[in-house]
């Protein structure tokens, strides 16, 4: 409830602020714990996760060793197979169209008409097809995504925008984590995080919180090579930008 309270002070104002609110969400989504808690309780337990659910290991550990590129590009390819999988595609056959993958949160309705917790269903469904439709799954012809938010982008290195950042990954954890909430509510199934035990948890929070702590050293490959890298190149691109603007 504490989490819930500080959210709702953010969004209670005129002016939403994605710069105070994406952190906020940041610091309660990307916990160790709450990530212990989705791995195993949510991406190793639910059918549709399971086969990816060491996928999503590896981006969540990337992420917490500060190595963003790696996190994302290995999360975004997750939300398409995840989707595929509840629409029943095992590889076999005809493959379902980009527009069904595309469109598929936003039909939950006409999967399960009564879901369990209705309320929450729908703020939950608004908010996953609005990220897939508008953003991760938007064509690269209909405009920009938003802060590059694009799996299309990704997945052809289109230009050199910045897509594989901290807040993008923090983006695709909440996306995963919202589906899995869909597909509880659609099928009925208790929630399996209620039945672990709290070794389970505790076993792989302390490895999430190791890898937290190995990017405070100086020392760490990522730090080395890849930050500084990428602060680099973020001060090239916005002078080019302010070049292109003083012309």
């Amino acid at each position: 409830m504490a989490d819930y309270r500080k959210l709702k002070d953010l969004v209670a104002g005129d002016t939403l602020d994605e710069n105070i609110l994406l952190p906020a969400l940041e610091e309660i989504a990307m916990a160790p714990r709450m990530r212990a808690l989705q791995q195993k309780g949510r991406f190793e337990a639910l059918p549709i996760f399971k086969g990816c659910a060491a996928i999503i290991e590896a981006g969540v550990v990337s992420y917490y060793r500060e190595n963003y590129i790696s996190a994302y590009l290995t999360l975004v390819p997750v939300v398409e197979g995840v989707i595929l999988r509840w629409l029943g595609y095992s590889g076999q056959g005809g493959k379902p169209s980009f527009k069904q993958v595309k469109r598929f949160i936003a039909n939950s309705y006409r999967r399960q008409p009564c879901p369990g917790n209705p309320l929450f269903h729908e703020i939950y469904v608004t908010v996953a097809d609005k990220l897939l439709t508008e953003h991760l799954f938007k064509p690269s012809g209909d405009g920009e995504a938003h802060a590059n938010f694009n799996r299309h982008l990704a997945a052809h290195l289109l230009n050199d925008s910045q897509f594989g950042t901290k807040e993008n990954c923090v983006r695709l954890c909440l996306l995963l984590d919202v589906m899995s909430e869909l597909y509880i509510y659609e099928m009925y199934c208790q929630d399996p995080r209620f039945y672990l035990s709290g070794e389970e948890v505790q076993l792989k929070c302390e490895a999430y919180i190791q890898a937290s702590m190995d990017r405070a050293g100086f020392c760490t490959p990522e730090r080395k090579l890849l930050i500084k890298k990428n602060a680099n190149k973020a001060m090239e691109t916005d002078a080019s930008k302010a070049g292109v603007a003083n012309g």
